[in-house]
């Protein structure tokens, strides 16, 4: 390579926990990008130091500390050239890599950015004096604040972080001693305060959409079938999304206009957010938001919906600023999450060869329960099977009789009563998992078949 083509390298480098499954999706991605070298940040590295996606690896011991990635990419910039650019796919690394970004001198999504969206304290507030509608909260800094929001709003109530987002750290506070009792694990207070919100009665939604310089350029709707909250609530229940084949129409034009218009009010830049909030009576009402793309398989869904790659999608956004389209929506997509009543490891799966002989037409990306993994914990389940068609009431109604037919079994059967534990026991794990990063189901670093196209 030549002095000239050298100087016009760009030097990017991603951040991430480990390198596998999405991770590795999202930087081959910027690895595909035009004269980009790809530089990369992480706890776990692959096994081999450097392989056809990164030019050059950094192991830290706590990717959430900025200090650890502003001296990586100090060493990177004395070894392999000056930097353009750090990004992560991560939410609880944005923070960490806007730090870093900043302590460096480069471009990218700001500290008051990235604070003012991921704090819901500070987001709401924001949204609000934009016309846009949220639910009823408060900061809890001590048990009396719980109590005094309960008497405001009545039972039940949300407790959750007030950062990050991911349903293992939120609650659904149903009587007083459920309230007791996560007051007890979650010890708030100035250091580490809480958020309670009221709970909502509707259909709950999502909006991805595409942001460059402050603008949305394009936007999408995601069904929740039922409300996170719910799924995590029932072990009995298989989570699913539906992504509609039309999003113009009078259901959705309420919601789609007040999150355009939160997404505007919020001045982010180049992004790819994610907001999420629900249908109820009298109105809408915004819940979270988040500025990285979609989990639940979300970026995948768009995928099947619009024929695109929604990982070279993201990389033109976070790295090259651009926008690839407009796209045309397609087809109706639906993922449904698979999980079962019982504990331990996954057994078996019973009912594919059904669901193939009846709707194999329509399956897109199935993901079945690994024999031997330990049970997820998360309402996004052990597996996913992904479904589309045309018409969107295909799709529902095939994410129903997937719903009724897949069963998985376990190593340990339990009866439906008979939840894996007490109360106390569920939520210490549950807030375990949460503490540092977001519970990933074993599916998530498995391969995955490539995109089918067309």
């Amino acid at each position: 390579m030549s002095l000239a083509q050298d100087i016009v390298r760009r030097r990017i480098v991603f951040v991430s926990r480990n390198m596998i499954g999405e991770s590795l999706r999202h930087a081959r991605a910027i690895k595909s990008l035009a004269n980009v070298c790809l530089l990369g940040i992480a706890e776990d590295l692959p096994h081999q130091k450097k392989d056809d996606v990164f030019d050059d690896l950094a192991c830290v011991d706590d990717a959430n500390d900025p200090n650890q990635l502003i001296a990586a990419a100090r060493e990177f910039a004395e070894r392999d050239g000056e930097l353009d650019r750090i990004v992560t796919t991560h939410e609880l690394l944005l923070e960490s890599v806007a730090v870093a970004s900043e302590a460096v001198g480069l471009q990218g999504m700001s500290i008051a950015t990235v604070r003012q969206v991921l704090d819901k304290s500070r987001l709401k507030p924001i949204l609000q004096r934009a016309g846009i509608s949220t639910a009823r909260d408060q900061v809890l800094t001590g048990s009396e604040d719980a109590r005094l929001f309960v008497g405001e709003v009545g039972f039940p109530i949300v407790l959750k972080p007030l950062g990050g987002s991911g349903g293992l750290a939120t609650w659904c506070i149903r009587t007083a001693e459920q309230l007791d009792l996560a007051l007890e694990l979650m010890h708030p207070s100035t250091q580490k305060p809480v958020l309670a919100e009221e709970y909502l009665h509707g259909q709950e939604l999502c909006i991805d959409t595409i942001t460059i310089a402050d603008e949305p350029q394009f936007h999408s709707i995601c069904e929740y079938r039922p409300s996170v909250l719910e799924a995590l609530e029932d072990p009995r229940i298989q989570w699913s999304c539906v992504m509609p084949r039309d999003i113009n129409g009078d259901r959705y034009r309420a919601f789609v206009e007040q999150g355009l218009a939160a997404i505007r009010g919020l001045s982010i830049g180049n992004a790819m957010t994610h907001m999420e909030g629900f249908l109820v009576e009298g109105g809408i009402r915004f819940t979270d938001a988040t500025l990285r793309p979609a989990g639940a398989r979300i970026g995948p869904m768009l995928a099947f919906a619009y024929d695109i790659d929604p990982y070279i999608a993201w990389a033109r956004v976070a790295v090259d600023g651009c926008f690839d389209g407009p796209w045309e929506r397609k087809y109706a997509v639906g993922t449904i999450f698979l999980r079962g009543l019982g504990s331990g490891l996954v057994k078996e799966v019973h009912g594919m060869k059904t669901i193939e002989s009846q709707i194999g037409d329509l399956l897109t990306d199935v993901q079945l329960p690994r024999a031997g993994a330990a049970k997820a914990v998360t309402y996004t389940g052990d597996g996913y099977i992904t479904v589309r068609h045309p018409e969107t009431r295909a799709v529902e109604d095939a994410l129903d009789f997937i719903a009724r037919t897949v069963e998985i079994t376990y190593s340990h059967p339990e009866s439906s009563s008979s939840m894996g534990g007490s109360a106390t026991e569920q939520w210490k794990e549950r807030l375990g998992y949460s503490d540092k990063q977001l519970y990933k189901p074993a599916w998530e670093n498995d391969p995955v078949p490539a995109i089918r196209e067309g």
